[in-house]
């Protein structure tokens, strides 16, 4: 599928930042002086008492290194926070450790009944004003060189580049979903595509208050969409689509994607199970991140199957309830309505890979669905730090 002619979009930002946004990195005093640490997080009826952001590491905010986090937790009928579970991020452990570290602190109304929260998301970012938003002549260099040799189809060479880049502190916000549109370039040139999607995907939720061209962001969308519909995650492709049609609108949306989201939406409500092709992953990028993978189920009975690698177990977080146990073929789990939208979290080994199974539900069971609402994370920033 090819949904639009445009270029490849990592050629898109390279153009764009060479003409548009290159810029001295901001100096050590500038660092240290000016910066903010912001919260994004779900919009649930339980009070909030005390939820300060993390945090910036001090070491970080010396180099210039911005950070982000997405962060799954649970609310305790006593209103603490528990569990905390890092299930995207981007600027290395030091964010990851810091944002773990605060949810001891938080605090929520009490619940009235002794069930805990367990669908709880929130969005962290540490951010330094100074720069926001450009790219720094350092790592267009870094950037030109990994083109130059994606279009010489030099892959060992962009491999080595992208991999260095990433080692390296000190990229802001903009830089690091620009290296991320990369590395998805490099993962698809080696055929993982399973790679390109998760990277594309951290582009996205990396760049959602940066300042990206709307045609650059629709391509995007469309590249992720094109990825969930091949991999058969249709629950997270509808998600990818209602995204296009706010920016573009119905009327303007690509017709072969109009067809193929009501093909999807009529296998979700159909009688046939539906498979998703899942690859577990290190969300962070680094050796201390648990690998998992994540997903929005559109059903409310699932099981694995072809399982291929160290697939361990699996944790359903829902309004009000979560299951935990081992993933073992074979063997049905249900969701119950009254619990609520959920989330599936996967546990394993980084790069093993599965089926998650939806199976349809009984004729005449009128539940509704267990795909956990994309409106959980808003966009209220609770707390600055400057």
């Amino acid at each position: 599928m090819n949904f639009r002619n445009n270029g490849p979009i990592s050629l898109l930002f390279a153009a764009a930042a060479i003409v548009a946004f290159v810029t001295p990195a901001a100096n050590a005093q500038d660092r240290d002086r000016d910066w903010n640490v912001g919260l994004s997080g779900a919009d649930s009826s339980v009070e909030v008492l005390s939820q300060e952001p993390p945090e910036y590491p001090g070491a970080r905010v010396r180099r210039g290194q911005e950070g982000w986090a997405r962060m799954a937790y649970v609310i305790a009928a006593d209103g603490s926070a528990t569990d905390p579970l890092i299930i995207d991020s981007s600027g290395g452990q030091a964010f990851e450790d810091m944002a773990r570290e605060v949810t001891g602190d938080w605090r929520f109304a009490p619940l009235d009944t002794a069930v805990e929260r367990s669908d709880n998301l929130v969005n962290i970012r540490w951010e330094i004003e100074k720069g926001r938003d450009k790219a720094t002549s350092n790592f267009m260099r870094r950037y030109i060189r990994i083109v130059t040799h994606l279009r010489a189809e030099e892959y060992e060479e962009a491999r080595s580049r992208v991999d260095s880049a990433h080692k390296i502190a000190g990229w802001n916000l903009y830089e690091s979903t620009m290296l991320w549109l990369m590395t998805g370039r490099v993962e698809g040139a080696e055929g993982n595509l399973a790679g390109k999607l998760e990277c594309y995907r951290r582009a996205h939720r990396l760049s959602e208050k940066i300042r990206l061209k709307r045609e650059d962001r629709v391509e995007l969308l469309e590249k992720i969409f094109e990825l969930e519909y091949r991999f058969g995650q249709y629950a997270e492709a509808l998600g990818t689509y209602a995204q296009l049609e706010t920016f573009l609108g119905k009327s303007a949306m690509d017709e072969e994607i109009e067809a193929l989201s009501a093909e999807l939406r009529a296998k979700i409500d159909g009688n046939e199970a539906i498979a998703a092709q899942a690859t577990i992953y290190n969300p962070c990028n680094c050796e201390a991140g648990e690998p998992l993978w994540y997903y929005k189920p559109a059903r409310r009975t699932f099981s694995f199957a072809n399982l291929s690698g160290n697939v361990t177990r699996f944790e359903a977080r829902c309004e009000s309830h979560r299951v935990q146990a081992a993933v073992e073929t074979g063997k049905e789990w249900t969701l119950a309505p009254e619990w609520g939208s959920c989330r599936v979290f996967v546990f394993g080994d980084d790069g093993a890979a599965f089926e998650f199974v939806e199976h349809p539900t009984d004729a005449g069971d009128d539940a509704p669905t267990a795909a956990a609402r994309d409106d959980v994370l808003d966009s209220r920033n609770r707390g600055e730090r400057g």
